[in-house]
């Protein structure tokens, strides 16, 4: 799923499009359209009309909402922020939805980009050209804090202008250091933005979290004109990625269809080989074998470990620890 932060002006847009699409529409059908509740339809309704837009209720059974008949629209007036929120939105809208609702995004992406005022093509064309989406599946945890898009503007403008960055870069381990780095590209993936960056300190390429830089700046220095790593972007960025959550590693046996299995192993994680009709073998790492348990338990399906001890081992403590959970007795507390 796409940041929060592209939600509010994407939704707006596509709400119009299907208000311009047929006559009427009831709350109920534009929240299934939207995937949102018929509350926050009727609220972006409100919000369409404080906008100018003509958007009337119909009363009665087969009631709704229309858009008055020969209505002129006002122009949709954005800042930078919210141009560039809403071109992303709906990029990946046609990108990664279903055919019908890509194709009443797309008509609205060729609407905004033909009217978009001359002060915001430059910057909003930079971010479209080096910014893009990779669907990894969800993280599990706490999510990041929202990356400042001012931030993720001047990333993709030193990218265009093939400039090299000066900035602060905290790694995982909490240690900061200065980073001397030639911008290539920016992926958005389980709710992180990454740089990929060559590290002239490292002499190679690498991933960054955008999060984690401060204090950067543009300099005057032109980015050599190295080879990429990859002809494809997206796979590189999933392998580095990978080789950083995959600290530990383990192989067990799922007694379940590979069909069943594939939709739980994102290729971030591992892999997976059939091996009969009915079972198959599962690849995969993550941050700690107490992880990679408690992951691999939502497949729903028997496991049986192949190796290595640790994880085992790490059944075991889950298994204790869901076993005193259910020995809790709330009466019992109470009584203390």
């Amino acid at each position: 799923m796409m940041d929060s932060m592209w939600d509010t002006p994407g939704r707006l847009l596509r709400l119009l499009a299907l208000l311009q699409r047929r006559r009427d529409w009831n709350a109920e059908q534009l929240a299934e359209e939207l995937d949102v509740t018929p509350r926050t339809v009727r609220r972006d309704i409100g919000r369409l009309r404080e906008l100018g837009y003509p958007v009337t209720t119909v009363l009665g059974a087969g009631g709704g909402y229309q858009l008055e008949a020969g209505a002129t629209l006002p122009p949709l007036m954005f800042d930078t922020d919210e141009a560039i929120a809403v071109m992303v939105s709906l990029r990946d809208m046609v990108a990664n939805t279903a055919a019908g609702t890509a194709e009443g995004a797309l008509s609205a992406f060729d609407k905004l980009h033909r009217v978009m005022p001359p002060r915001l093509q430059p910057v909003v064309e930079a971010f479209l050209a080096h910014t893009s989406s990779l669907d990894l599946g969800a993280a599990i945890g706490p999510s990041a804090g929202p990356v400042n898009i001012t931030t993720l503007v001047l990333l993709a403008r030193a990218c265009r202008d093939r400039r090299q960055l000066l900035c602060q870069y905290r790694r995982y381990s909490g240690e900061t250091g200065n980073r001397q780095l030639e911008p290539l590209h920016l992926v958005h993936t389980m709710g992180h933005w990454y740089l990929l960056a060559y590290s002239l300190e490292s002499s190679g390429w690498r991933t960054f979290r955008v999060d984690r830089l401060s204090e950067t700046q543009i300099t005057n220095k032109p980015s050599y004109p190295r080879k990429p790593p990859a002809e494809d972007l997206h796979e590189y960025v999933t392998a580095q990625l990978a080789a950083g959550w995959r600290q530990v590693s383990g192989t067990v046996r799922v007694h379940a269809p590979r069909a069943q299995v594939d939709a739980w192993i994102r290729p971030a994680w591992g892999t997976v080989t059939e091996e009969t009709a009915n079972t198959c073998i599962v690849n995969a790492g993550a941050d700690s074998y107490q992880a990679m348990a408690r992951w691999l338990l939502l497949i729903g399906a028997r496991l049986t470990i192949l190796e290595p001890a640790e994880l085992r081992t790490a059944f075991t403590g889950l298994a204790a620890e869901i076993a005193r959970i259910a020995d809790d007795n709330p009466a019992e507390e109470r009584a203390i």
